[in-house]
């Protein structure tokens, strides 16, 4: 029956246009009457949009993947307005969205699954996957632990994806070029937002905040260092003419100052530390202007200057601190509880936050992914999330190293300097649970590794 499907698909294929129209009245048709029997204006929009997304999925696996990245970047912001209620559940779109990807990933498995055993990222996601479906058997707060686990094997199923479908150089330029018009949207509503001063207000922070359409503007920050290590990529590697160079160029620039206007301490440091690293590896020359560059925006901007020079001087009532109280806090009740090797249950560091301290003092979440796997996994899951670290590091060098110099060495290389950076971020913040961070970055890594694959074989 399966490998009947495929032939049908292929079959498509050649004749796209015959593909085409029965692809729109097979959506009409359900659209009506899903609309008749559900009475929902959202219920047949999805059910449409599920139905050619799959169809999709099997004639143009690439354009699905662009669709997807551009779609998924500005899902968030329609989640505070906009929810779908199914069988009595209500969900936002990115959770729908996130359970269509899962249910796209079991097609994925079966249609590829002869490439699964050769796909580089398999063991950290097996590890960081095994982990919390046995974390969730002592779990204070399994719907939460759940939804964690479907978010991983979402990151996982893009990843494999990507390197399943992109095995180009032509098909990575584009794949690059979706990742920068992902964008787009986001930081149009983020000028808007900036124009209108109606950002996220914070008490340590006299301008309002931009965060597109993202759920915070940390959230969005270092999305744009992800943007901004992609966009550098195409225009180190990519780019053909001067045309694209200028585009290119000028893309890095709105990226560069977007970020700066969210006024996300963090992401100014993981782009710190990911240009520092690209200027010692290649660039010496601009190590200089890297140090003066900060240096000359923290004299010109007053809030700028605010924000660093609190880092160093936090205030009693600062986030710096109340972060640290926290991870003090949480520590000690999970050695108290005798919870120091197996934890609380995945993605339940908000429940014994709240526990401890109620919901007065703000945020529960833990800013710090060790000390948020030490709590969710005691010792066990603080090891497992390292061992998703150091696997995924060593998957990237163990193909960047014999690889001659080229365009796919070069990115390989900006993206393990990203990971770098962002994993040095992670003392400070929700870096794992960033979830369209990880989207954008693996669905590169995962292309990458899949044309590392196809000039492995043509070298042998």
């Amino acid at each position: 029956m399966r490998q009947r499907i495929i032939e049908v698909i292929r079959e498509s294929r050649k004749n796209r246009g015959i593909a085409a129209a029965g692809l729109l009245f097979l959506l009409s048709g359900i659209a009506a009457l899903v609309g008749v029997f559900a009475g929902s204006f959202f219920l047949p929009l999805l059910v449409a949009f599920s139905v050619g997304a799959v169809i999709l999925f099997f004639i143009r696996p690439d354009l699905f993947l662009f669709l997807f990245l551009i779609i998924r970047m500005s899902l968030d912001y329609s989640s505070q307005y906009i929810t779908i209620t199914l069988f009595d559940v209500t969900m936002s779109f990115s959770q729908v969205f996130g359970i269509a990807i899962a249910a796209m990933g079991l097609l994925l498995v079966i249609r590829e699954g002869k490439r699964l055993r050769t796909f580089p990222l398999l063991s950290p996601f097996l590890i960081i996957a095994v982990w919390g479906i046995a974390s969730t058997i002592g779990s204070i707060a399994v719907p939460s632990s759940a939804q964690e686990i479907l978010r991983i094997f979402d990151l996982f199923v893009i990843a494999f994806f990507s390197y399943s479908v992109i095995r180009t150089e032509t098909a990575f330029r584009r794949l690059l070029i979706a990742s920068t018009l992902a964008f787009i949207v986001p930081i149009g509503v983020g000028i808007y937002q900036l124009a209108n001063g109606i950002g996220f207000q914070d008490e340590a922070v006299d301008i309002p905040r931009i965060y597109g359409t993202f759920a915070h503007p940390n959230v969005f920050s270092l999305s744009l260092v992800a943007a901004f290590a992609v966009q550098t990529t195409f225009l180190l590697s990519y780019a053909r003419n001067r045309m694209e160079k200028t585009l290119s160029t000028v893309a890095l620039l709105i990226i560069g100052i977007a970020l700066l206007l969210t006024y996300s301490r963090v992401a100014w440091v993981a782009l710190a530390i990911f240009l520092f690293l690209l200027a010692l590896a290649r660039f010496r020359k601009l190590l200089i202007p890297l140090i003066l560059l900060p240096l000359m925006l923290i004299a010109v901007s007053s809030t700028m200057r605010d924000r660093v020079l609190e880092s160093f001087n936090p205030k009693p009532d600062s986030s710096i601190v109340w972060r640290q109280t926290l991870w003090n806090d949480v520590t000690k009740k999970t050695y108290l509880d005798g919870r120091e090797w197996y934890g609380y249950g995945i993605s339940t560091f908000p429940k014994v936050s709240e526990d401890l301290r109620g919901i007065r003092l703000g945020s529960n979440d833990a800013h710090n992914d060790y000390v948020k796997f030490f709590i969710d996994g005691g010792y066990t899951g603080l090891i497992a999330f390292l061992a998703y670290i150091v696997l995924i590091l060593f998957s990237m060098l163990d193909r960047y190293r014999p690889m001659t110099a080229g365009p796919l060495k070069d990115t390989l290389g900006i993206l393990l300097l990203l990971f770098l950076s962002l994993e040095a971020s992670a003392f400070s913040d929700n870096v794992f649970k960033n979830t369209p961070l990880w989207f954008l970055f693996f669905a590169i890594l995962g292309a990458a590794f899949g044309q590392a694959k196809g000039l492995r074989r043509e070298q042998n």
